[in-house]
Parts: C-alpha cells; sequence; structure tokens
C-alpha cells in the first residue's frame, strides 16, 4: 500500500510541473532513428520548420516522398507533441489530453511505432463537413 502512496505522490508531482522545451533541443528530438543514424537533412527541416512555426500538415509536405512510413509517424507525432507544447504551452495539456483519449492512450509512447501511428492518423483523419 505505501508503494502505491508514493507512486502516486510521484505522478501528482510530475503534473505539477510544465514540460517545457527549448529551441537549442531541436536536433535531440527530431532524431527518428532508434536504430541507425538520422538524415541529416531530415533533421535540418524539421528544425528550420519548428523554428518558422509551420504547423505539423505543411512540415510532413517538406518531407520526401519516399520516406519510409515508420519514421514518417514517428517524425509528425514527435513534431506535433513538441510544437503543441512550445507554442501551445498555456493549454497543450489539455490539446494533448484530447488526443490522448481519443486514441484510447494514457501516456506519450514517443518510441512505440504503434502510438506513432495512431497519432499520425489522428492528425490527419479527414474532418467532417
Amino acid at each position: 500500500m505505501s508503494n502505491v502512496h508514493y507512486l502516486n505522490n510521484h505522478l501528482q508531482k510530475f503534473k505539477e510541473n510544465k514540460i517545457t522545451i527549448e529551441l537549442d533541443e531541436l536536433e535531440s528530438i527530431a532524431d527518428y532513428e532508434n536504430i541507425g543514424v538520422s538524415d541529416p537533412k531530415i533533421i535540418k527541416i524539421f528544425v528550420n520548420c519548428f523554428k518558422n512555426k509551420v504547423n505539423y500538415k505543411e512540415f510532413l509536405k517538406k518531407l520526401p516522398h519516399n520516406f519510409e512510413k515508420l519514421n514518417k509517424y514517428k517524425l509528425i507525432a514527435t513534431y506535433w507533441f513538441a510544437y503543441t507544447i512550445y507554442y501551445h504551452q498555456d493549454n497543450y495539456e489539455k490539446i494533448i489530453g484530447d488526443c490522448l483519449e481519443y486514441i484510447d492512450e494514457n501516456i506519450v509512447l514517443l518510441d512505440s511505432p504503434h502510438f506513432n501511428k495512431k497519432i499520425y492518423y489522428y492528425l490527419n483523419q479527414p474532418s467532417l463537413i
């Protein structure tokens, strides 16, 4: 019982701290390869788009057409989370919370290909008329 209490206290402390992203961290955030080396050109596109406040849909258009799907899913999910946290600092918790609720997930797992695919399709779903 004491372990559960400790875990709950730890989670509450985590929730009280706002997540922040610094612009000098962008290159490490943009690293999309789990094994191997990410393409420096793609990382440069990521950083330039982010600094120019380009939304994820425009960023997606700038990626090469032959870009591997799993890498694309991870990069778009990472870009969207970073963009939301950095540029929508006042209400990012609600935006991300709505997304997680819609895709039926409880936590952000950017290293999971399945999670990134769900985020990608959530962001690119057709809008209702």
